[in-house]
């Protein structure tokens, strides 16, 4: 009896492209933020005109808290094993995101003109899936979507960095670490139907970039970020939807706004 052949293809992720561009963006944000001063200097006196500033203290205040509304983008980064031909099957393996939302609640501490920390406990609702075609010799393919929803308690610590105040706005750029503990996860379940199992605690890094908005009576602000997983958040069970993958992280995309 013949053995098949094992070929695993990662089809384009058309996400990473997205993230080139969200890093230009943060770049070109940055820039901007450091040079804000000169920029200020350099308009024309009709828009340096000052207009009736709001929340004129706002900035002077220790701490100050808020909340936020967010929804996120979630994808997964797969790294395949070395020695895929060593393996019995023929399959194509497809990450695919979902859209999701975000809950927080902000806790922001002033530790200079321009910088600040931010401690923004939350919850999220993320969803992903792999999608695995088998093809074996003389037979139809066949396609198995496994589909992975979490729910996290997210614990995220970041610095901000922020620009000169212009009028009622000012830009910003984020950046920091989170830890994550996925409180539906199916890691320790045994069931007879074949599951993509992932650990319940993740770690990332993100970055981002945002403005703030001062209102009569708060401030509102919008961001974007991107978030990096850094634990490998395979479990391991040896059955044909693990046996081909070496890792599996986590790598979101998220849009807020904060109310503060």
């Amino acid at each position: 009896m013949e053995s098949a052949v094992y070929i695993l293809v990662l089809k384009p992720d058309l996400y990473s492209k997205n993230t080139n561009i969200l890093f230009a963006t943060i770049i070109v944000s940055l820039a901007l933020v450091l040079n804000s001063a000169d920029a200020v200097a350099q308009f024309p006196t009709k828009y340096k005109e000052k207009k009736q500033l709001n929340l004129t203290k706002y900035d002077r205040q220790r701490m100050h808290f808020g909340f936020s509304l967010g929804v996120n983008y979630s994808d997964i980064a797969v790294k395949t094993v070395g020695n895929i031909q060593a393996l019995d099957s023929v399959y194509i393996v497809e990450p695919k995101g979902a859209m999701g939302f975000n809950l927080g609640i902000v806790s922001d501490v002033r530790l200079g003109e321009h910088f600040n920390l931010r401690f923004i406990p939350g919850i999220s609702f993320v969803g992903r899936s792999m999608e695995y075609t088998f093809i074996e010799r003389d037979t139809v393919p066949v396609v198995y979507d496994k589909v992975v929803n979490s729910v996290y308690l997210e614990v995220p610590l970041y610095f901000k960095f922020r620009s000169r105040r212009i009028n009622n706005w000012r830009v910003y750029v984020i950046g920091g670490g989170k830890f994550l503990f996925d409180m539906a996860t199916k890691e320790d379940v045994q069931t007879e139907e074949v599951i993509l199992k992932m650990k319940r605690e993740d770690y990332t890094w993100d970055l981002g970039v945002g403005i703030d908005f001062y209102l009569e009576y708060f401030k509102l602000s919008t961001e974007v970020k991107m978030s990096f997983g850094l634990n490998n958040l395979l479990v391991e069970d040896q059955t044909a939807f693990t046996n081909s993958i070496q890792s599996l992280k986590s790598k979101t995309f998220l849009f807020s706004i904060y109310f503060e």
